[in-house]
């Protein structure tokens, strides 16, 4: 595998501070299809080193020797978020803690096929993984061979563990399309050339299986390891079983879906519940329950989302399964035309009958701009990030928290370290 360049990260002040040089030109393959670690000795950080914006005493050696450090594990109570913009090569991950607005950790991850396919994980030690990514990376462009790779960040980020995946994968990279199993052992994707899906084993790291499921998917529900998806041409719930040998198979199917059953792009999964979300093009709105396994009876929609002020737009559950929050535009033009306008407010609903809790405006949360919205890990607050009011020609990035429960405004912090705009707002999971 070609060496491709590898990104730190930047912790705060009181945490250990990522610095590397730039690699020097003999760096060689080790043989393992690993690119090796940069010639140049380093050591950790000791305490003349500088963090942050401190500065350094000048060096008695020449040239001063070489820190790395290692990331700070994601808290529980942590946000996650991305920034850049579409079609760069490479995507910055940040993490934010909601209470403070300080930032704990920076990690820069490869672009997917369309989004970027990040999932960030709560652990206890820098050695814990922190982000997966199912990346694409493109030295000479549209034009020089691509390498597909699913990477697991964590330690002192030098040498993601990397997996390779045939030239031929696409992982699909809706929101819903991939996940990693509760286990931490396999993760699972959508593919849009195999038209199935595919598996891979991040403890032995190597792809075991695939599976071609035409006109089924894009979702990827997991229950243990079970996945759950749809088929909407047929009107059928569809259920695979990954067995112990990383091999995915065909359990079942059950046409629970009704005739006028629309599917989306996107979904959302309550993780505590075993409940999906899917909000259909058409805005019917269905919550699907696998907690005994594949339903048998027909599943009708809790309600539609439809809403005369706007368009729906995205939507997301609470992990317990009890909340859905449903974004709106200001206009009735699909949000994903160039016209379809911006993101206005978000509701909050019960999710078990699709009563609205709480109308959130933009206004109301003390936000310019929309960047995202998600429900943290145990679900019990909905956070809003976009941007603030303008001040001295810069804009604030804004995070907004909000009571689950009746949708109160909990917190309201500004984001430090004058990021770009920030979208994509997620939580990281829990695994192991």
């Amino acid at each position: 595998m070609a060496l491709r360049r590898v990104s730190f990260a930047v912790i705060p002040a009181v945490a250990t501070l990522l610095t590397l040089s730039a690699c020097s030109s003999d760096n060689s393959d080790s043989g393992s299809g690993e690119p090796s670690l940069p010639s140049q000795s380093y050591s950790a950080p000791d305490s003349n080193t500088a963090r942050g914006t401190q500065d350094e005493p000048i060096p008695s050696q020449i040239p001063e020797g070489l820190h790395v450090g290692e990331i700070a594990p994601i808290g529980a109570e942590e946000m996650v978020m991305q920034s850049g913009s579409f079609g760069q090569l490479e995507v910055p991950v940040e993490v934010y803690d909601p209470a403070t607005g300080k930032k704990t950790a920076h990690i820069v991850v490869g672009q997917g096929i369309w989004d970027p396919v990040i999932h960030a994980f709560v652990g206890k030690t820098p050695h814990d993984p922190a982000v997966l990514a199912a990346e694409v990376w493109r030295p000479r462009g549209s034009r020089g061979a691509a390498q597909f790779t699913v990477s697991t960040y964590s330690g002192n980020l030098l040498t993601p563990k990397e997996v390779a995946l045939p030239s031929v994968a696409r992982a699909h990279s809706r929101t819903g399309s991939h996940a990693v199993t509760s286990d931490g052992r396999y993760f699972v994707t959508w593919d849009d050339a195999l038209f199935g899906i595919r598996v891979v084993d991040l403890h032995s790291g190597k792809q075991s299986g695939t599976l071609k499921l035409p006109a089924c998917g894009p979702f990827t529900w997991l229950v243990g390891h079970d996945l759950y998806s749809v088929c909407e041409q047929d009107r059928k719930l569809l259920q695979v079983h990954i067995g112990d040998d990383g091999v995915p198979k065909e359990v079942g199917r059950q046409k629970v879906l009704p005739a006028d059953f629309v599917s989306a792009r996107e979904s959302t999964f309550a993780a505590d519940a075993k409940k999906a979300l899917l909000v259909g093009a058409n805005g019917d709105v269905y919550v699907f329950d696998f907690s005994h396994g594949l339903p048998t009876t027909e599943v009708r929609p809790i309600g539609n989302a439809g809403d005369p002020s706007g368009r729906f737009d995205t939507s997301a559950i609470s992990r317990d399964g009890s909340r859905i929050a449903i974004s709106y535009t200001d206009t009735p033009i699909h949000p994903q035309s160039v016209r379809g306008g911006d993101v206005t407010k978000v509701v909050l609903f019960d999710a078990a009958n699709l009563h609205p809790i709480k109308t959130i405006t933009l206004d109301q949360a003390g936000l310019k701009s929309f960047g995202g919205f998600a429900f943290n890990e145990n679900g019990k607050k909905l956070y809003l990030l976009g941007g603030g009011p303008e001040a001295d020609g810069e804009t604030p990035q804004k995070l907004v928290g909000f009571s689950s429960t009746d949708g109160a405004q909990t917190s309201s912090v500004t984001l430090d370290g004058k990021p770009d705009k920030l979208k994509g707002l997620f939580a990281p999971e829990i695994i192991g």
